[in-house]
């Protein structure tokens, strides 16, 4: 498998792969979310990547399209999606947060314990092994 520009046609098409086999040994949610994303300012497409997360309905891992009445909408740039969810650099979540590049719409709570703050040994381990596994699928720009 190659390395491919986060959230090219490329990349989803090799992160969906990574969901469907991580899928039988994703832990079972505690809190029940259905959240969606925005990605703004991507090189792909119309400038915006939307994706889900349903909790009940396959995982914590993203799957591209929307929900109707979601609990929570993620509207963040694409520096800081890459930093969320593929290089976790925490200072560019911290940043995007205080400049207005990521902000949330709808229940706050909700997604802060979706995104570490509320998840078990289990859910967090499976969370770093997905994220290693997209790192390695990604290729990322040396800047």
């Amino acid at each position: 498998m190659g390395l491919h520009p986060f959230l090219s046609p490329e990349w989803i098409e090799a992160a969906l792969a990574l969901r469907e086999e991580l899928a039988s040994t994703a832990p079972a949610a505690v809190h029940t979310a259905r959240v969606n994303l925005v990605v703004t300012d991507t090189p792909f497409g119309d400038g915006r990547f939307r994706a889900f997360i349903d909790t009940e309905a396959g995982g914590p891992l993203p799957v591209p399209g929307s929900l109707e009445d979601p609990d929570a909408t993620v509207i963040l740039d694409y520096p800081a999606a890459l930093a969320a969810f593929v290089t976790d650099d925490p200072d560019i979540v911290a940043h995007g947060f205080l400049t207005g590049a990521l902000r949330v719409d709808g229940d706050l709570a909700l997604v802060l314990i979706m995104f570490g703050e509320g998840m078990t040994e289990d859910q967090t381990a499976f969370a770093r092994h997905a994220q290693s596994r997209l790192r390695a699928l990604t290729a990322l720009e040396k800047g």
